[in-house]
């Protein structure tokens, strides 16, 4: 994690809302804490999520949950009238503060964008769990199932993934400016690069069920990233 001291106001950006804010506690999988004082609609939420995660949205029974649960359908309808806001709120108060966590920081730093982009991957690794990578990215498993079929889930999923992506891309015009990385570079072409060897590495190791392949391919990544410092 960057050190606080490092974090330049001048490049701070908004990325959380107040209610992404109060979700943060929920568990994804792959950025992991722990529920604290989660009301009613929270607790739904989260478990919307895990089931998602494990099923898909489309494997997703919302009634049989809340049934588990001990809560009523009424209670979900409440908060939820439809299915689909179920997925939507998943994306939007869960997934998206939780994987633009790093990227906040990422946006802050002055640092050099190579650590901190190292730093990123190596706690990755360091998460990573065989459940974990059976079960895939969060992110990168919505939107290859729901992508294709819904509109609405596709712009919200693609706004995170561009957010992360003009994060990284910014970070390393930064470090050109501040004599960290090599002239040559293309920032938003590396961008893409990285995110997607790093979403690619979540697919690969998941249906391969192989945490060391998870740990290899990130390896490479990071070899790559050192190859940008100037």
């Amino acid at each position: 994690m960057p050190n606080p001291k490092l974090l330049d106001k001048t490049h701070r950006k908004i990325f959380f809302t107040k209610k992404e804010k109060n979700l943060r506690n929920i568990p994804t999988g792959m950025y992991l804490c722990t529920v604290k004082n989660a009301d009613t609609r929270e607790r739904i939420l989260g478990r919307m999520f895990s089931d998602i995660h494990k099923y898909g949205f489309q494997g997703l029974r919302a009634d049989k949950v809340v049934a588990e649960m001990d809560i009523t359908k009424g209670a979900l309808y409440h908060y939820f009238p439809s299915k689909q806001s179920i997925g939507i709120a998943v994306i939007d108060e869960i997934i998206r503060p939780h994987y633009l966590a790093f990227y906040r920081e990422l946006n802050q730093s002055v640092a050099h964008p190579v650590d901190l982009l190292q730093a990123h991957l190596q706690e990755l690794t360091g998460m990573c769990t065989t459940d974990s990578i059976a079960l895939g990215c969060p992110l990168n498993n919505l939107i290859q199932e729901m992508s294709p079929i819904d509109e609405t889930f596709r712009v919200r999923l693609k706004s995170v993934i561009d957010t992360m992506h003009q994060t990284v891309a910014d970070s390393l015009r930064r470090g050109q400016e501040s004599g960290f990385i090599r002239p040559d570079v293309n920032p938003v072409d590396t961008a893409h690069f990285f995110l997607a060897t790093l979403e690619g590495a979540y697919g690969i190791a998941k249906v391969q069920k192989s945490v060391v392949v998870f740990k290899a391919t990130l390896d490479v990544l990071s070899q790559f990233l050192n190859t940008l410092r100037k």
